[in-house]
């Protein structure tokens, strides 16, 4: 078990007052009444002729919405993460009176790796079918969890996975929110062109870039797009170096770098590698001009206090930081208020930040609606048209091909004191670019 998930298993542990949101830490803070949606009010009651079910003691029965992400295992500390963003909008609505007149009921499952993600699907279904499934904390997850969804006509909203094939099936009731892989490999390359400016003379012209990658599905499909992506700038294929994640020899890729001399490293892989990776790095006392992680790994401040002081000027490429300006995202101030005063500490990545939107999203969207009927909701998804800068996290919202939503997108920040400062969009911008990975090692020009 590495400290990712000692600290996970401390926050699940049964009867931990830091396990969810508590109610009374999200008033007075500003959120209430955040509608994004025309025609959709703060609460989020049910439209006028609604019949709001009751059991047979009279209760109202509440709306009841799967949430489906790894609780144990290595993914654990992002799942966490994502779903504290998820129980955080889910307060948010109920403490205003619920969505269509009903409390919200998230009922959770633990997708701890592939197989156990389908299973999980199935069994939130079959104890009694959610209006629909939030999800999944990785791609692998995601695949088999968002076919089970499909198949028992359960409208799913992945609000993580950014593998293209998932959007690439035909399915009704898939819709994706967030940013895809390919705008993540987009992203990393114009870092990678745009702020070489900024690394000072000597320059190579073109750059060079060398991809370091695990080599499972998830590595594998990134090391493939950034390589489709810099043919397509036509810039040089970038220089592969693939690694089995059990058995990699960290030391050998550093001094392999250090050989090949690579203005940009583009790394994707877990926290365990990119702790191994930094360590190799520090330990040869070489180092790329830019390092860019394209991994969820990357946005943790969890891998960063591991790593030490030397992530400071890693970029990292994916979710909207808390470090935003905020005429972009407006409410992320807010959520990371929030959130501190929910678990007790500040966000640990952006993650959280983007999983509130996508649920906020979702919870509107079926207010809108007037119903849990998934075609009613599926309908109003599909007419979405909301600008970029109307979510927490600054995305907009229109629902393509495949559920696809063309108004997220990758955002590219810098660790710069302890924290990820975005970058880009240049709207999003809530810093500049820093040389200082060129520093941390030592002089350049004498590796």
């Amino acid at each position: 078990m590495n400290g990712f998930d000692g600290s996970v298993a401390a926050l699940n542990a049964k009867g931990n007052p830091m396990s969810r949101p508590r109610r009374d830490v999200l008033a007075g803070l500003g959120l209430a009444g955040l509608g994004l949606l025309p025609g959709v009010a703060a609460p989020l009651l049910a439209h006028a002729g609604e019949t709001v079910p009751r059991n047979a003691a009279g209760r109202v029965q509440p709306l009841r919405i799967g949430a489906l992400f790894p609780a144990t295992g290595p993914l654990a500390a992002q799942g966490d993460e994502c779903l504290r963003g998820v129980r955080l909008a889910v307060a948010l609505s109920n403490q205003a009176g619920g969505v269509l007149g009903r409390p919200v009921q998230l009922v959770t499952g633990n997708a701890a790796d592939p197989d156990r993600a389908v299973a999980e699907a199935r069994r939130l279904i079959t104890e009694g079918p959610p209006v629909l499934i939030l999800g999944t904390g990785a791609s692998t997850l995601s695949l088999g969890a968002t076919e089970v969804g499909e198949g028992s006509g359960i409208p799913y909203w992945e609000l993580s996975a950014t593998a293209p094939g998932i959007t690439t099936r035909g399915f009704r009731y898939l819709v994706r929110v967030c940013e895809t892989a390919n705008a993540i490999a987009d992203r990393a390359l114009q870092v990678a062109t745009e702020f070489q400016p900024s690394f000072g003379p000597p320059q190579r012209t073109p750059i060079g870039i060398a991809v370091v990658f695990g080599n499972d599905t998830n590595g594998s499909t990134m090391a493939q797009l950034i390589n489709a992506g810099a043919l397509a700038r036509k810039m040089p294929a970038p220089e592969a170096i693939a690694y089995q994640a059990d058995t990699a020899d960290f030391s050998g890729i550093a001094r392999r770098l250090q050989t090949l001399r690579p203005d940009v490293v583009i790394h994707h892989g877990d926290v365990d590698q990119v702790v191994l990776f930094y360590n190799a790095l520090e330990t040869i006392h070489w180092k790329p001009r830019m390092l860019i992680g394209t991994s969820d790994a990357y946005q943790s401040s969890e891998t960063a206090t591991m790593v030490g002081g030397t992530f400071d000027g890693t970029v990292t490429i994916g979710a909207t930081p808390y470090r935003v300006d905020q005429r972009f995202a407006p409410q992320a101030a807010a959520v990371a208020q929030a959130y501190a005063a929910a678990y007790g500490g500040p966000p640990r990545s952006g993650e959280s930040l983007a999983h509130y939107a996508g649920t906020r999203l979702c919870l509107e969207a079926l207010a809108l609606a007037g119903s849990p009927d998934r075609d009613k909701l599926i309908a109003v998804v599909r007419k979405l048209d909301l600008p970029e800068g109307t979510l927490a996290d600054g995305w907009g919202a229109v629902f393509g091909t495949g559920g696809q939503n063309t108004r997220a997108f990758a955002c590219a920040s810098q660790w710069q004191g302890g924290a990820p400062v975005a970058l880009l969009p240049r709207g999003a911008a809530a810093g500049t670019y820093s040389p200082r990975f060129q520093t941390m090692f030592g002089d350049l020009d004498k590796s």
